[in-house]
């Protein structure tokens, strides 16, 4: 860890936004322009968002947790809806 740095919990850097997603079976999305999130990424566009902003998605669930074929975390901006298989979390800071 760099000279200087504070450790934190993840609750005192950032919000869990979980309880906005919403799950939508793929016989009832309507096609869109929208990033439909799961936990591997992008697995369809639909016609709605749920959010609008800078978030970190990470993986919940699903074999790509064992295989990592895909990144367990991402960084998204923009209008996009998030299923139940990928956690969300907004920082009121963001690092680079």
């Amino acid at each position: 860890m760099k000279e200087g740095w504070e450790v934190k919990k993840l609750p005192q850097i950032s919000e869990n936004l979980d309880s906005r997603r919403i799950p939508i079976t793929q016989n009832k999305r309507s096609k869109g322009k929208f990033p439909y999130y799961g936990a591997s990424g992008i697995v369809d566009y639909v016609s709605e968002y749920l959010f609008d902003e800078d978030l970190l998605l990470i993986s919940e669930d699903g074999a790509n947790l064992l295989a990592r074929t895909y990144p367990i975390a991402f960084s998204v901006t923009g209008k996009i809806w998030v299923n139940n298989h990928a956690h969300v979390l907004k920082f009121s800071n963001i690092y680079t």
